[in-house]
């Protein structure tokens, strides 16, 4: 008998022991299939890859293995990319000095009438002044009407084309459900601050309750308190960081996040069309697509001119749905004229916005668009975020249909994985990540190790 891993001090991820005529058991928490006789694991996979890993994504895993085996399958590369992920964090993050980071709820409660220096900004990093234009909309789209194409696909291409954000209503999720998700995450916040830090975002971390994207001591600071988890695929999930209160916290988030990943389906779906593609092609490009949520609540804020609620930034994802409480307008998007647009908040609509992902795979005639938050001097805002991404271990660049000698290709092929590695390591500074894939010659080629998918 031969043990090949076990794992200690936390979560489980998978044992399998294997007995001298061939045979193997399996238990814990499989991350992957267990393999015919004679063959690796992915947990074996794993130990020859880590041997032992500690990051702040979760608990202590201790594994040991036999001779290294080649992984062929899909699943595998998928959690390859994911341990790549965490071992690059786990170097990170031992690096990482932040400094002094106050809960602003707390700084809220008591009763500052002015911020700390770290959340001051300075000059046109400030909110307010000339260039936020308060009377403009983005679209809205009714997607119970785009199965029907005609003019509300029309409005969709244009809204993409235009804007990058838009608002859905008439999306199929049930009012009630979006209240009671809105609820409990308010709920969540509102518990005293040692109850939501058995929960912590370590520095430099992706999941858990604190202050994401900070990775230094002279950081300037978002006034806004997060809760970030990983919901699918099931091995990015830390299970120690879903809250045990308020209950059915977890049960409501669940059952939200199918109906919000379907939501995402759909809406791709009829992007696609709007770009004269096959409805499915993204759907077949992305695998099993990655979705994360993050809660965002912003207390009110003594100073609201002087801080941002959110840093300015694009999103890393495919598509992002955001579900924003109404007592005010504290998300704003960045027009084509350069100027800062409120989204106003409709009751049960979800506020749709295109990432990075998708600027790419259209060689940029779709654009993921800088937004922020900010906040306001005497009331709390809430805002419940789902970001939907293709696989890991899915590549990208811009898709033949949309490179041309008229529009050359704009970004080089790369992994998704190894993208969104390098998206949660950096500051949110507008679209600068996004520089990570562009080519910065239009007239010269990819390089040859990473070619441009069009070619």
């Amino acid at each position: 008998m031969h043990v090949e891993q076990h794992c200690t001090g936390g979560t489980m991820m998978i044992c399998t022991v294997r007995q001298s005529d061939g045979s193997q058991s399996t238990d814990g928490r499989c991350m992957g299939h267990a393999g015919r006789a004679g063959q690796t694991n992915h947990s074996t996979l794993l130990a020859n890859k880590i041997g032992r890993l500690r990051t702040n994504l979760g608990p202590p895993i201790y594994v040991a293995t036999s001779q290294p085996e080649r992984c062929q399958c899909s699943k595998g590369r998928k959690i390859l990319l994911f341990v790549a992920y965490c071992i690059y964090a786990m170097a990170a993050a031992a690096e990482i000095k932040i400094g002094q980071v106050d809960d602003v709820q707390e700084l809220h409660r008591a009763g500052l009438e002015t911020v700390p220096d770290r959340y001051i900004r300075e000059g046109d990093d400030r909110p307010g002044g000339d260039n936020v234009c308060a009377l403009a909309h983005i679209p809205v789209i009714d997607a119970g009407e785009l199965p029907r194409g005609g003019d509300e696909l029309d409005k969709l291409r244009l809204a993409c084309e235009e804007w990058g954000f838009f608002q859905v209503v008439n999306h199929g999720i049930e009012e009630a459900l979006l209240d009671e998700m809105e609820k409990l995450a308010r709920e969540f916040f509102m518990l005293p601050l040692e109850e939501k830090e058995k929960y912590p975002m370590e520095p430099g971390g992706i999941q858990g309750y604190g202050h994401a994207f900070v990775f230094s001591e002279d950081q300037k600071l978002d006034w806004c308190n997060m809760l970030a988890l990983g919901v699918e695929p099931a091995f990015i999930r830390q299970p120690q960081l879903w809250p045990t209160k308020p209950a059915k916290f977890k049960e409501t988030l669940e059952s939200y996040s199918v109906e919000v990943r379907a939501l995402c389906q759909r809406l791709l779906a009829h992007i696609a069309e709007t770009l004269g593609l096959s409805p499915a092609t993204f759907g077949d490009m992305f695998g099993e697509a990655v979705q994360a949520v993050r809660l965002n609540f912003y207390p009110p804020c003594p100073r609201p001119e002087l801080v941002l609620g959110l840093s300015a930034h694009s999103d890393g994802s495919a598509v992002t749905v955001l579900q924003q409480d109404v007592s005010c307008a504290g998300l704003q998007v960045l027009n084509k004229g350069g100027a800062w647009v409120p989204v106003h908040p409709i009751p049960h609509a979800l506020v749709i916005n295109l990432g990075d992902s998708l600027e790419v795979l259209t060689n940029g005639r779709y654009k993921s668009v800088e937004h922020r938050a900010v906040t306001d001097g005497e009331r709390d805002r809430l805002s419940v975020v789902t970001f939907y991404a293709p696989a890991y271990d899915v590549e990208l660049g811009p898709l033949p249909e949309f490179v041309s000698d008229e529009a050359p290709c704009r970004y080089r092929r790369f992994n998704h994985g190894e993208y969104s590695r390098h998206y949660v390591t950096s500051r949110l500074e507008g679209k600068k990540t996004l520089d990570f894939a562009k080519i910065v010659d239009h007239q010269a080629t990819a390089p040859e190790e990473e070619p441009c998918s069009c070619n």
